[in-house]
């Protein structure tokens, strides 16, 4: 992960502080987030996207990505967003950790689908980011960071290095993914309604996070970046036992999906 932890150039902070002073104005920062347009998101999305290649250094499988497009699809399409184009990335790092960008892209993190049990486990984090995607968490903190003048298709096209800087500062404090604690709460809550609405299981989210609770205790490194943009896992437990405890049963619920094992055959066999 250095190069997500890689810090930028004195000269880009500059630019970057520059371009801010010039365009906010006299407006506020107050709802910043009516100043992106839908657009504008994509644009940046796309952008965000690209870098991201660059990047990380992402798993190439047509038959994992269309597994795992396939569950945000589903999931997506019963969110609040349900035309957004969710797509999964697979990150061939250990850690266990994920999350998404403007437009719909997910990155989900090799380590997290191999201790997943079942493909619930795996959903439920899906599902979590399409709840960040849909309530436009990322973009709203795009909006804050660069104030409202920020426009996708201007900014990023005119300075380049800005799409390259968000993503390298992914885990920096006031990063994009810097969320505030009620709505990572927010998207936990919301996954659990997605997911049941697209009939997977969502005791997979607590599963999956009991396994990251325990991962904080047994190998800290492994939730490090995890943790720099998500609230301490057992306050999100105990949150998401209480919604579970409200949420109905229902027959039609997946606990697993045929394929899943095959897929994680497949990532044992990708290399490091």
């Amino acid at each position: 992960m250095k190069k997500l932890l890689k810090p930028t150039g004195v000269f880009l902070f500059l630019l970057i502080m520059t371009l801010i002073a010039g365009c906010a104005g006299t407006r506020q920062q107050e709802d910043t987030l009516q100043f992106v347009s839908i657009d504008e998101e994509l644009s940046l999305g796309k952008k965000l996207t690209e870098q991201a290649a660059k990047q990380l250094h992402l798993i190439r499988n047509p038959e994992m990505t269309q597994f795992f497009d396939k569950i945000a699809r589903e999931i997506g399409a019963q969110s609040d967003w349900s035309g957004l184009d969710y797509k999964v990335y697979i990150v061939n790092e250990p850690d266990l950790d994920h999350f998404s960008l403007p437009g719909g892209s997910i990155y989900i993190f090799r380590g997290l689908i191999e201790i997943a049990d079942n493909a619930s486990e795996v959903a439920m984090i899906i599902a979590h980011e399409v709840a960040h995607l849909a309530a436009r968490d990322a973009v709203q903190r795009v909006a804050k960071k660069y104030t409202y003048a920020f426009a996708a298709q201007v900014v990023v096209g005119d300075i380049p290095e800005i799409a390259h800087q968000i993503i390298s500062s992914l885990y920096s404090s006031g990063s994009i993914l810097d969320y505030p604690e009620d709505s990572e709460y927010f998207a936990d809550q919301r996954s659990i309604k997605y997911a049941w609405k697209a009939n997977y299981d969502p005791e997979g989210l607590l599963e999956i996070l009991e396994k990251l609770r325990d991962a904080e205790e047994t190998d800290p490194k492994l939730v490090a970046l995890l943790l720099t943009t998500h609230p301490p896992t057992s306050n999100r437990y105990k949150r998401v036992k209480m919604e579970l405890a409200q949420t109905p049963r229902k027959s039609t619920l997946r606990k697993d999906l045929p394929e899943f094992q095959h897929i994680k055959e497949i990532l044992q066999k990708t290399p490091h």
